[in-house]
């Protein structure tokens, strides 16, 4: 069996894809258990306030092969392909260590997939980019991160949110959504902001203006008084304004897993829903120099869901 890490060609059907990570292996387990704690996330508020090392778990050679499979990882698989006859893995690498990750997660879903092996095999981040085929065709994605189901559907395909324990839901979603009667996980998202890009098309002049360390920070502090990563902001002396593809800009609701800075922010979607176009101009996102989002992720989420390519951020300066 080869896998792929490109999918060969577009259907008029939809695609299924089927996350790995909570959904067929059990990532989390292993960590989880080494610090005592029930989940992942609890695990990452552990290493913040304890300083232990949680992500060198992750990226030691062989992690992910070691991996052992869901309880109910054979009976989804086993249910896709009976209702869909073929699917294909989309999984978010290690953003620490991507190429091993990749690898690694490859020869195990080789291994464990060997009797039903998918038709091709993704790795990518921004799994939403995959929502929709050229001509307009929803896919379908079976995740277990609820971000990554709002980021699908908001981009026009259909989410399944998956839990181990309640596999026969998703499957029967899924049967759902093959015929047409079921359409999204969440209520629509964003009616504010995508209904304000549907009615105005105007292209509004932006200028670039230079900016301390301090105004920055003064800045950040103005909207979240409660701001804690003042290193990051006063490590450049001067920043910039301007306009930053959000295909840039990385925050922690795209890798969930491994965010730089180990913050464990959770989306709240009823506001990212009622953010505006005024918000995302007039309150530009700060970014540092690799484009890891210092604040306004709820901001870069409502974008990157609403499909807009650019948006204001200071982002330090340079010559």
């Amino acid at each position: 069996m080869k896998f792929f890490e490109l999918a060969n060609g577009l259907e008029s059907r939809p695609i299924v894809y089927v996350d790995m990570d909570g959904v067929l292996a059990d990532f989390f387990g292993p960590i989880a258990q080494h610090h005592g704690v029930k989940t992942w996330r609890d695990a990452r508020k552990q290493r913040r306030q304890a300083g232990s090392k949680i992500d060198k778990i992750a990226r030691k050679p062989g992690y992910f092969l070691k991996l052992k499979p869901l309880s109910n990882a054979g009976h989804l698989i086993s249910g896709v392909l009976k209702l869909a006859g073929r699917y294909s893995i989309l999984s978010s690498p290690l953003l620490s260590n991507i190429e091993q990750s990749s690898r690694e997660k490859s020869e195990w879903l080789e291994y464990h997939l060997q009797n039903n092996p998918p038709r091709s095999v993704l790795f990518d981040h921004e799994k939403f980019k995959y929502a929709r085929q050229a001509d307009g065709t929803p896919n379908i994605l079976i995740d277990d991160y609820d971000t990554n189901i709002h980021l699908w559907e908001a981009n026009g395909g259909i989410g399944i949110l998956y839990r181990n324990s309640d596999c026969d839901r998703a499957l029967k979603q899924l049967q759902a959504a093959l015929h047409g009667r079921f359409h999204r996980t969440f209520k629509e998202p964003l009616s504010v902001l995508q209904k304000e890009l549907e009615q105005t098309n105007e292209d509004r002049e932006f200028k670039e203006r230079l900016y301390t360390n301090q105004q920055v920070l003064k800045y950040i502090k103005r909207i979240h008084s409660d701001y804690h990563l003042d290193d990051p902001v006063l490590e450049h002396k001067t920043w910039i304004l301007k306009l930053v593809p959000t295909e840039l800009l990385s925050s922690p609701e795209k890798y969930d897993q491994d965010d730089r800075y180990r913050r464990v922010i959770d989306l709240d979607w009823d506001h990212i829903a009622d953010i505006t176009g005024r918000d995302i101009r007039q309150k530009p996102v700060v970014a540092d120099a690799e484009g890891w989002v210092l604040d306004g992720n709820h901001r870069v989420a409502a974008a990157r869901a609403a499909n807009i390519k650019q948006i204001p951020a200071f982002v330090p300066y340079q010559e």
